[in-house]
């Protein structure tokens, strides 16, 4: 049973908007994980590629649009007493420019600032202590592979959401699906 599902933000409750090949580009990092390069940097270099990101962050938060339905399917899911979560690797910035452009609440929300970062385990393990629930009852919904693998490294489930074309590593989900109207159907298959 599920009783907790923690959804991504960008590509999942947001339509995507960001260009992470014009992200790389700009800040300079082509291969290997943005916010890991973040912290290998010294200060002055990490406080001008931080000002390109939140810039472009903010950007894509001011001008977000809900994927179709988002709104509708949390309302849904928390009438039915589920635990809801946003973890997203955006700044708490972008985040709470997000919710409260559409007026979108959750149990919790962590940002790359909270901690440990997708695809570490720890931020769904940390919101299934916060819940009181094994990670085998929690859920978590993306559009990347982070999304899954954050999933899977705390032992819990992962949804898959397809927003183009299906990723070579669409495998390593536990359902997939194309619209948010899918999601209770995968929910009530889940033993």
């Amino acid at each position: 049973m599920i009783r907790g599902i923690i959804f991504d933000m960008d590509g999942t409750l947001t339509e995507p908007h960001i260009d992470f090949q014009s992200l790389r580009r700009e800040l300079g990092v082509m291969v290997g994980d943005i916010v890991d390069h973040l912290k290998s940097v010294d200060d002055a270099e990490r406080r001008r590629l931080e000002s390109i990101l939140h810039r472009i962050e903010e950007d894509a938060a001011v001008n977000a649009t809900l994927q179709p339905g988002a709104a509708e399917l949390l309302d849904l899911l928390r009438a039915r007493g589920i635990k809801l979560g946003l973890l997203t690797r955006n700044s708490r910035k972008s985040v709470e420019t997000v919710l409260a452009k559409f007026s979108l609440r959750f149990d919790a929300t962590l940002t790359r600032e909270d901690g440990p970062h997708k695809p570490s385990p720890e931020p769904v393990l940390a919101l299934a202590r916060r819940w009181n629930l094994p990670p085998a009852e929690v859920l978590a919904v993306g559009d990347y592979v982070y999304d899954l693998r954050c999933a899977h490294n705390a032992g819990a489930r992962a949804v898959l959401l397809i927003n183009d074309k299906v990723p070579e590593w669409a495998h390593e989900a536990d359902f997939v699906i194309h619209d948010l109207s899918e999601l209770p159907a995968v929910i009530e298959r889940i033993p």
